[in-house]
């Protein structure tokens, strides 16, 4: 993993060593618990299309035994967040309009950073169960406002690089996680990590949730292209008219249809094929096209990516 910011001190790397022999908890977890994270690690395996996160995100949920999930993008040094969330229907809560506000204040959220700053290979997934007891939870400013009804969450940090940070994230409305289930967002977390590293640069609708809210098309991936022009996402108003022009929508029809002239419309599109980092309407309306395609557009397994998923995990 990408160093961020800076080293680690030596404390940090005490607390969260660099590698570790076996994931935490293997060994306790039960036969048919090790088969379904195999079966998540076949699926994940494959997976090419940012469409499919959702889905994987809810197979991961129900493999943990969480009642929400979330593959969640953090930029450190502005404090700007882009999450994909499951259920979908989450984007709606009124719960959500708080976050903003109280999302830097998250118990996990140091202990995190830690971890991006020590270069750990493959760190340990984190309760708030490990750093607060129940009652300083349930009077803590992010509980009182976003996370209402949460009894637990747990996250596992996935890709870090410069000032931003990448999470997997799960959340339990009744009762703590038990340390079999930090094991089982660990093993299958990695292969959810590894199939978006894949997506790179991939499109998929997504949910700014600070420092405002407001539904985006975000890539996948933390970006890793070289240094050179930036590429920011799209404007409320740029995503309603390549949503439109995705659709076969003219300028002139798009225009009527937003009381906008075409030429405001062309100029609209203009900037948007820079912000998105493409030269041209065919190839803003190809992103598009990748973030919505169905998941089970999977690429056919070789043996020898069968056999290097089944290595992951040794049954007893």
């Amino acid at each position: 993993m990408d160093q961020i910011m800076h080293a680690g001190t030596p404390a940090v790397r005490e607390a969260f060593p660099s590698h570790r022999s076996e994931p935490p908890g293997l060994r306790d977890l039960r036969p048919a618990q090790l088969v379904a994270i195999l079966e998540y690690a076949d699926r994940a395996i494959g997976l090419t299309k940012a469409a499919a996160v959702p889905s994987m995100l809810e197979l991961l949920a129900q493999l943990v035994g969480a009642d929400t999930s979330t593959l969640t993008r953090i930029d450190l040094r502005t404090g700007h967040e882009v999450a994909v969330l499951w259920p979908a229907a989450r984007a709606e809560s009124a719960a959500l309009v708080d976050y903003p506000s109280a999302g830097r204040s998250h118990p996990l959220r140091p202990l995190l950073v830690q971890q991006a700053r020590s270069g750990i290979q493959r760190p340990t997934p984190i309760r708030i169960s490990d750093v607060l007891a129940r009652s300083a939870w349930r009077s803590s400013e992010l509980f009182a406002t976003s996370h209402r009804g949460v009894d637990d969450q747990m996250c596992v940090l996935t890709a870090a690089h410069q000032h931003t940070i990448e999470l997997l994230v799960v959340s339990r409305f009744r009762g703590a996680f038990t340390d079999r289930q930090v094991a089982l967002l660990d093993a299958a977390g990695v292969h959810l990590a590894a199939a978006v590293r894949r997506m790179d640069q991939q499109l998929l609708p997504a949910m700014q949730v600070a420092p405002t809210l407001r539904k985006v098309m975000a890539s996948v991936a933390i970006p890793r292209r070289p240094a050179g022009p930036s590429v920011a996402a799209p404007t409320a108003r740029q995503e309603q008219i390549l949503s439109l022009v995705a659709a076969g929508l003219t300028d002139a029809q798009i225009g009527r249809r937003l009381g906008l002239t075409a030429s405001t419309v062309s100029k609209h599109l203009t900037r948007t094929y820079a912000r998105l980092g493409v030269p041209n309407r065919a190839a803003a309306v190809g992103l598009i096209g990748q973030a919505q395609q169905g998941p089970d557009s999977r690429p056919a397994r070789t043996s020898e990516q069968i056999l290097q998923t089944r290595q992951v995990l040794r049954t007893r």
